[in-house]
């Protein structure tokens, strides 16, 4: 599936994509909201990469001269990055502003009625598609890059980064442990086709889960020693 089969009315950023991939539409919940932001984060550098206003310069993000895009979400985060002193290595940018970029895209998503979000105070807040088939198509799309076969180097960078960025993220919607064990190579290379954004997330996810896992053993260590 071709982003020129899509659905005209569509038209929708990676990152607006990417968090409907999101979206358990069933269970009306947004699934793997610990490192949502980081995966959306990443799909911003992929669009803004994909759009000509990035370039890499030694491992680096650097903007393009002034360009701009005309999405007030991606113009926010060019400007952000335009405003550094020197260029930053793609996996702090990454890691960077992942809360904010998270609400400005579900709001972004929430004022064009795509999504309706019902915030609670004490359970997870309620997300209600309101187009499940436009999620259908995305999956469709998704699963077709990921076991249709089809060599990786023939997929555009925004193809491959959908696939990518949301089976690196472990979205269950998307791909399963099992999926991505079979396919790990496959993973692998279309997070290298979704440009240097695609390969920084995986590395911050990884320093995430060994810091996650640090904190455990710690605690852990902690109650054995006082017990």
């Amino acid at each position: 599936m071709d982003r020129k089969d899509k659905n005209p009315g569509d038209g929708r950023s990676l990152p607006a994509e990417l968090y409907l991939l999101a979206c358990d539409t069933e269970r009306e919940k947004l699934t793997k909201r610990d490192v949502l932001g980081s995966v959306l984060r990443a799909a911003v550098l992929v669009e803004l990469t994909d759009r000509g206003c990035l370039t890499d310069d030694d491992g680096k993000a650097r903007t393009v001269g002034d360009r701009r895009t005309g999405d007030p979400l991606l113009d926010e985060a060019l400007r952000g990055i335009a405003a550094e002193k020197r260029p930053r290595k793609w996996k702090a940018l990454v890691q960077r502003e992942r809360k904010q970029t998270f609400q400005a895209v579900e709001r972004q998503l929430e004022k064009e009625r795509v999504i309706g979000v019902e915030r609670r105070t004490w359970l997870s807040d309620k997300v209600v598609v309101k187009d499940t088939a436009q999620v259908k198509r995305l999956h469709a799309e998704a699963q077709e890059t990921l076991t249709g076969g089809r060599p990786v180097k023939e997929f555009t960078t925004r193809q491959a980064a959908l696939t990518a960025l949301a089976a690196v993220g472990g979205f269950p919607t998307v791909t399963s442990g099992k999926d991505r064990r079979q396919h790990k190579k496959r993973i692998k290379e279309l997070t290298e086709r979704a440009g240097e954004a695609g390969p920084a997330l995986k590395r911050a996810l990884d320093e995430m889960q060994m810091a996650n896992a640090a904190i455990v053993g710690a605690v852990a260590s902690a109650g054995a020693s006082g017990s």
